[in-house]
């Protein structure tokens, strides 16, 4: 074979493999291509799927209390957990003559206030960090302690600081629900409160599971809201001696709730007392003691001690 004829076979080899390498690449692209838009399109389900759960998470948090709602998305909560004896100051309120008031306004303009209504008392409930049991109509019942707890001297203030501002926003929002939805009356609600021992966590069957608090308090707390006048908050003894520093409560009234087997002693919520407070905090321990007899002399001694 000539020189000419062996370069010539060479040549036609470098064209077959740069043929071939040419066929590689553009394979190789293609793929990439459809590799690029495989990535491209579980991008896109993810995304869906994500928008999806979001929008599903939101409408349950709507029907979960907040905390309760948080420790299940988190992961955090244990659904095969038993319900535990815990102390809660419980709260109860409804709307005063609601039910008749009711009767003379037409049922769609009723879903609206009430509506209108739970989520203003609802925005108030979470600021404290109360958990919403349920609503019943336009009966609200809360607890404090449970899942998370500040203590029972603080559970009882926040319940109470929160009944009070309830009162003050319903009292604020008058003119407004009046001409809104054309309410008759004023609109006044009650409130009983009641600190006490109960048992709380998940109730229910396997393949259904309320979290809710059950017991003797949670009653006595409902009585005492039936008990209470029009614009009031009442509270037992129970949340009345947690709460001698921070609140002025009327005299002492004793009444027989239906249900309850014996008398309960009760107090109404008169306001906050306002004190000049000087907080002096160790290890395990918070003092909170008031300065207004004392020099900063005084003061200074204690904080040494």
């Amino acid at each position: 074979m000539s020189d000419l004829e062996l370069e010539l076979e060479k040549l036609k080899k470098e064209n077959k493999k740069l043929s071939l390498e040419s066929k590689l690449r553009k394979s190789m692209a293609v793929e990439l291509d459809r590799q690029k838009e495989l990535l491209h399109q579980a991008t896109e389900e993810v995304e869906a799927q994500k928008e999806k759960i979001e929008g599903i998470s939101l409408k349950l948090s709507r029907y979960l209390p907040v905390q309760l709602y948080e420790q299940i998305f988190s992961g955090s909560l244990d659904i095969h957990k038993k319900s535990e004896r815990k102390k809660l100051t419980i709260f109860f309120s409804d709307i005063v003559g609601f039910t008749s008031i009711s009767e003379q306004i037409e049922a769609e303009e009723i879903s609206e206030f009430l509506s209108f209504y739970l989520t203003e008392m609802s925005a108030i409930t979470e600021k404290f960090g109360g958990t919403i049991d349920k609503f019943i109509g336009d009966a609200i019942m809360v607890f404090y302690g449970d899942p998370q707890s500040d203590g029972d001297v603080q559970d009882a203030k926040n319940c109470v600081d929160m009944a009070i501002e309830m009162q003050n926003r319903i009292d604020a929002l008058q003119p407004y629900i009046r001409k809104q939805f054309s309410f008759p009356t004023n609109l006044k609600i009650r409130i009983g409160i009641n600190t006490g021992f109960c048992n709380v966590g998940n109730f229910g069957s396997t393949s259904r599971l309320d979290y809710t608090a059950i017991g003797r308090a949670i009653n006595v707390a409902s009585r005492l809201e039936s008990e209470a006048e029009s614009g009031e908050v009442l509270v037992s003894e129970n949340t009345k001696i947690l709460l001698e520093d921070f609140f002025d409560f009327s005299s002492e009234r004793v009444v027989h709730p239906k249900g309850i087997p014996h008398p309960v002693n009760c107090y109404s919520v008169s306001h906050e007392k306002s004190l000049n407070r000087e907080s002096i905090i160790g290890e395990s321990f918070k003092l909170v003691i008031n300065d207004s007899n004392l020099t900063d002399n005084d003061l200074d001694t204690l904080k040494a001690l």
